[in-house]
């Protein structure tokens, strides 16, 4: 199964940083359209606006509907610290809730069970996963564990503490109590997906994998000072990942979108190189 993971596009009427949102998701969304349209599921892991106003979801509204991505392969929303629950979902009537309110679901896929969680708690950049949203995570892992299907999570705030202090100081506030209750559903949650922190990241937490893509609009520069007073960024490319999975394995690539008319394409000999010498005929690029 093929998924495209998107995260923290930030749409908003001004630019950010010096950066134009809305043209760079739009590229994004570009890209996805014409290189990956194969993919069964796209996953946009919050920061959908930079300030939760209205206008900026209906100017998301529009730009979905003026793709062809439809279907399965419309992409699914989650909310991150920059959104507002109740805007959001105003503008997105459709969106699915939990008996609490919180905007978190589960779907069946060929690859198994996608849980998308709610990490959002008004007032704070900080996430949080309180007793009401484990509960409900709990009970979805119990159903797929008794299943014998396997999970996979998309949230917005990374799960774990990341080693740099400006992201880390707004990571999620329940932190020990999530990990204890993935500990315990370790051999069910393949993957864990999010974004947040900006960055690229991946790595394991409690024994699951995770990985996150960069913003589509202002990726940041981890920084291991311990200064969590200080963000870097700058011209970085932003990126998406495209993300494969397998019976037996999760494969994620990182696309800079931004960089697609640097790519060179060349076809190749059967052994998989480009042929070299100088009686070497030109070969006619396959792409």
């Amino acid at each position: 199964m093929k998924i495209v993971h998107i995260s923290d596009i930030h749409i908003n009427a001004e630019p950010i940083l010096d950066l134009d949102p809305v043209e760079n998701f739009r590229k994004c969304l570009a890209h996805v359209e014409e290189y990956q349209p194969d993919a069964d599921r796209i996953v946009i892991t919050g920061d959908l606006t930079h300030h939760g106003l209205a206008e900026s979801y209906r100017l998301l509204k529009e730009m979905l509907a003026g793709t062809s991505l439809t279907g399965d392969r419309a992409p699914r929303l989650l909310i991150g610290n920059h959104d507002r629950r109740e805007t959001f979902a105003a503008a997105f009537p459709d969106a699915k809730r939990d008996r609490d309110g919180f905007i978190q679901w589960s779907e069946e896929t060929p690859a198994g069970v996608f849980i998308y969680m709610d990490t959002v708690e008004p007032g704070t950049h900080a996430g949080a996963y309180c007793e009401k949203r484990r509960g409900w995570l709990g009970g979805e892992l119990d159903d797929a564990r008794r299943e014998g299907k396997p999970a996979f999570l998309f949230m917005h705030h990374n799960p774990t503490t990341v080693h740099v202090a400006n992201a880390d100081q707004i990571g999620i506030r329940d932190e020990t109590e999530l990990k204890a209750l993935l500990a315990r559903y370790r051999e069910t949650v393949r993957h864990i997906f999010f974004g947040h922190c900006h960055f690229s990241l991946s790595g394991t937490v409690t024994g699951i994998p995770f990985s996150a893509p960069r913003s589509t609009n202002h990726p940041c520069w981890p920084d291991f000072s311990g200064n969590p007073l200080r963000m870097g960024h700058g011209a970085l490319q932003p990126n998406y990942n495209v993300c494969f999975l397998g019976a037996d394995d999760v494969i994620v690539h990182a696309i800079d979108f931004l960089d697609a008319d640097k790519v060179r394409w060349e076809e190749t000999t059967e052994e998989g190189w480009i042929p070299e010498g100088p009686d070497t005929e030109p070969r006619v690029p396959t792409r």
